[in-house]
């Protein structure tokens, strides 16, 4: 390792990554990103004009991790031109390089009050790295290749012949976030190489530089959503709660909330609140004493009325054609149709009459012959919140407490419920289990 290197990754360590701890946020979070770049490009030199009259171009990629919204660890791969003259002794024919490097900045505008939406960012970076090159020089009417395959060229080991060395590098990036996926950025680099030759003026002196400005634009990906708490606008929050202060306090909040709402969503035991109404019954036992629900599960098609005609589903209705076979004496079958509440109210009350109506339709076609003197009747209930709300009282969804919450307060729970799905997945077996039609059959 050459003291130049030694140095670049001493001053890395003392200078820059002790910024990742200092003025942090519990706001702050990592995000993914890669991009694209490229731009004008300089060669440097180490003979008496040091800087080359001609600029070229490059391009390249880069992708890495922030962390914490300030510190940035990235991979960049490009490809380099170089062009120059140095009065009428020495012109660069051809100068081209593959670049690797593995660089490390941070955002120092975090330093002076952190906020993980600003906009701007200046981050000075450092690298290291290598280059693979080959050169065409005319020095004092001489033609001088440097890196080539070829008779009369000095052949290096990288591929084509290149010559391949060491790098560092260090620089400046100016960077915009033009949305929250998206930035542009605007990048002063200059890399030290780790040889005389990049010029092919060899004398002993000094090693070659070149230096380039790159416009970027750089895709985000992977970043939580910061959001602050419901009730406490000052502390942060993720996915669950994240402030140690006011975390009992909110979860508590939580709690009560879904306590009442369960008041307010009461619902009457399975049996009773699903049960059809006999004509003659005046209560719950008279009801129980007449009929008897069929453990029946048919499946729908998703804001369908249509049963899907699936074996599970005629196997399903083989509990009552079995129940016939063995001699039961059925004369009455009720069919009671249910809709997961993120529809729309009005439109799941026609879609529950017409399951439960379907329902019927397809136990009767499925029973044959055993239909004969059997007489259907169906019902819809409309949308099921209060099976919702028991079901999500009795998941394991660990957000439970705080989806339920929300739906209380919401002035449109069905809109609330539906933006919540794709922040909660686990929401769709529910409503999955929710779009049902139960079967009573009288004793």
């Amino acid at each position: 390792m050459t003291k130049t290197t030694f140095k670049s990754l001493l001053f890395i360590a003392l200078a820059i990554i002790p910024m990742a701890f200092y003025g942090q946020e519990k706001t702050a979070s990592n995000n993914w990103f890669i991009g694209i770049e490229g731009g004008a490009t300089q060669m440097f030199a180490d003979n008496e004009a040091f800087v080359m009259d001609q600029t070229s171009w490059d391009a390249g990629l880069f992708g890495g991790l922030t962390v914490k919204n300030a510190l940035s660890f990235y991979v960049d791969l490009g490809y380099v031109n170089l062009k120059g003259k140095n009065g009428d002794w020495m012109t660069i024919d051809e100068c081209n390089l593959f670049q690797g490097n593995f660089n490390v900045g941070y955002n120092v505008l975090q330093l002076f009050g952190f906020d993980p939406d600003r906009r701007w960012s200046v981050m000075p970076h450092f690298g290291l790295g290598a280059i693979m090159h080959r050169t065409k020089s005319t020095i004092n009417g001489n033609v001088i290749k440097n890196g080539y395959d070829e008779d009369g060229a000095v052949e290096g080991h990288g591929f084509g012949g290149r010559k391949a060395v060491y790098t560092n590098n260090f620089g400046l990036k100016v960077g915009y976030a033009i949305s929250q996926r998206f930035d542009l950025g605007l990048d002063f680099v200059a890399v030290k190489t780790d040889t005389e030759g990049l010029d092919n003026w060899i004398h002993g002196k000094h090693s070659d530089y070149y230096g380039y400005a790159n416009l970027s634009l750089a895709y985000k990906f992977g970043r939580k959503e910061i959001k602050p708490c419901p009730d406490c606008p000052e502390c942060p929050e993720a996915e669950e709660y994240n402030c140690d202060v006011c975390k009992d306090a909110i979860e508590k909040a939580a709690k009560d909330a879904v306590e009442e709402a369960m008041k307010n969503y009461q619902p009457a035991p399975a049996q009773e609140a699903a049960a059809p109404e006999e004509e003659k019954a005046d209560d719950a036992e008279s009801m129980e004493k007449n009929w008897e629900e069929k453990d029946i599960h048919l499946s729908f098609k998703v804001g369908k009325a249509e049963v899907k005609d699936t074996q599970a589903n005629k196997d399903e209705v083989k509990k009552v054609s079995e129940d016939i076979e063995n001699g039961r004496d059925v004369n009455k079958i009720k069919t009671v149709g249910y809709a997961s509440p993120e529809g729309n109210d009005d439109q799941n009350q026609k879609l529950s009459e017409d399951r439960a109506k379907a329902t019927a339709e397809y136990i009767e076609k499925n029973l044959g012959d055993n239909a004969e003197g059997i007489t259907f009747e169906s019902k819809g209930m409309g949308s099921d919140w209060d099976g919702f709300y028991k079901a999500l009282a009795a998941s394991n969804i660990q957000a439970k407490d705080k989806i339920a919450k929300q739906l209380k307060d919401s002035e449109d729970p069905t809109a609330t419920l539906n933006e919540m799905r794709t922040k909660y997945p686990e929401l769709e077996e529910i409503l999955n289990s929710l779009r049902v039609t139960r079967v009573y059959i009288n004793k």
